[in-house]
């Protein structure tokens, strides 16, 4: 049984979390803040000796493993790095600062009506933000047309919605979760698929495409109901697209690499990478170099927008970590996507296959066309969503007990 003064320092490192994460798009600079003092909490709690690392389940201990394999492993390119500083700032800030909020939700935060307010608070949030893209497409905010949210790029929004539809609407068709978050979801999901329409990016769009089937077919197979309802959405919104030139010139443009510059400066960028992993094919360029040595060595004329990286997870570490952090980066996916779908097909439940289609979605599917990776305020975002997944699956039969 948690002490008081625990029980207190719990409550506040989920409150500091939770708004870490909600205000990291907004407001970055009180995101850094509240994550500090939420980390400062964690250190606290740890040093009382009343949480470590030992309570941890298997699952998430081999999540964790995972990940640590394939940060180990960029840790050499650092070490060939034209600039040792920078290489060890870009290492902490990429790969052990971001991924704070995981460690936070899995070592310390356990209650399960505590996972549903931070995730409930989150939805709101980004409920939010998806709206707003449709006020600065009507108001012509931005000179490209399209929604970018709460600032950054158009990317950062469309990573972030690749990851919360399939979380959202599977929320909606599976019975076992709460009131709370099937009422937010209501409201999310058509913020989200404005936010889709808004923000115009067309990874987004063919991501979900894939993604949404894969969440979904087993509620669609137990409910074809639910199957009605997805067709006459989807239906709903290609009529739509139709109808707009603007669509259809943007759904026409996937395929052109010739005259649609950013599809064709990404070819460039792309064989940009390719160069500097034969050039250095071991180690890369170094943790967080690629910017630099793209725009002073490898960068092609023919490349218009001076990219600062290379639009691709896979290009980019290979680039700035070589063959072997490219090695690291493979087990690290093949081992998230492996263990959550056996864990989804050993155990039918809505956590598992979230946390394979978060992943899969933004690491692999949306990471083929940006650098999502990289994305800090995506990536935090990645990582507090299968925190909060994988917990509230441990925590599942609590709720069961209660109803």
């Amino acid at each position: 049984m948690l002490d008081i003064q625990e029980s207190k320092l719990i409550k506040y490192l989920t409150f500091f979390s939770t708004l870490a994460i909600c205000t990291v798009r907004p407001v970055t600079a009180v995101g850094e803040l509240a994550m500090g003092i939420a980390l400062l909490l964690g250190i606290i709690l740890r040093y009382n000796n009343k949480n470590d690392f030992s309570i941890l389940n298997e699952e998430i201990k081999g999540y964790m493993k995972a990940y640590g394999v394939f940060v180990l492993l960029t840790i050499p390119s650092i070490l060939v790095s034209d600039s040792l500083v920078a290489s060890i700032k870009a290492f902490f800030d990429l790969w052990i600062w971001r991924y704070v909020i995981f460690i936070i939700i899995a070592v310390f935060i356990k209650r399960r009506e505590y996972l549903v307010n931070m995730l409930a608070a989150f939805l709101a949030v980004s409920s939010a933000e998806c709206l707003f893209t449709l006020v600065e497409v009507l108001n012509h905010i931005r000179a490209d047309g399209r929604g970018w949210g709460f600032g950054g790029n158009p990317l950062i929004i469309a990573g972030v919605m690749c990851m919360l539809l399939p979380v959202v609407v599977v929320i909606l068709m599976d019975p076992g979760f709460e009131k709370k978050l099937k009422k937010i979801s209501v409201f999310a999901v058509i913020s989200i698929l404005v936010g889709l329409l808004c923000n115009k990016s067309r990874g987004a769009w063919l991501t979900e495409l894939i993604v949404i089937p894969v969440a979904t077919y087993r509620y669609i197979k137990q409910k074809k109901s639910y199957l009605a309802v997805m067709l006459a959405v989807f239906f709903g919104i290609a009529g739509f697209m139709v109808s707009n030139p603007q669509y259809v010139q943007r759904v026409q443009s996937i395929t052109n690499i010739t005259t649609d510059r950013s599809n064709a400066d990404r070819i460039w960028v792309w064989r940009s990478a390719l160069d500097m992993l034969r050039a250095h094919p071991a180690t890369g360029v170094g943790v967080g170099r690629f910017k630099v040595r793209y725009q002073t060595e490898y960068k092609y004329m023919q490349e218009s927008q001076k990219l600062t990286h290379a639009h691709n997870n896979f290009l980019q570490i290979s680039a700035e970590n070589g063959i072997i952090g490219l090695a690291g980066f493979l087990y690290f996916i093949g081992y998230y996507l492996y263990r959550s779908l056996r864990n989804y097909c050993i155990k039918k439940n809505p956590y598992d296959i979230l946390v394979f289609t978060t992943f899969f979605g933004y690491i692999c599917l949306f990471g083929l066309i940006d650098y999502s990776l990289g994305i800090s305020t995506g990536i935090r975002i990645m990582w507090f969503l299968l925190a909060v997944l994988l917990q509230l699956k441990e925590t599942e039969r609590q709720y069961c007990e209660t109803e």
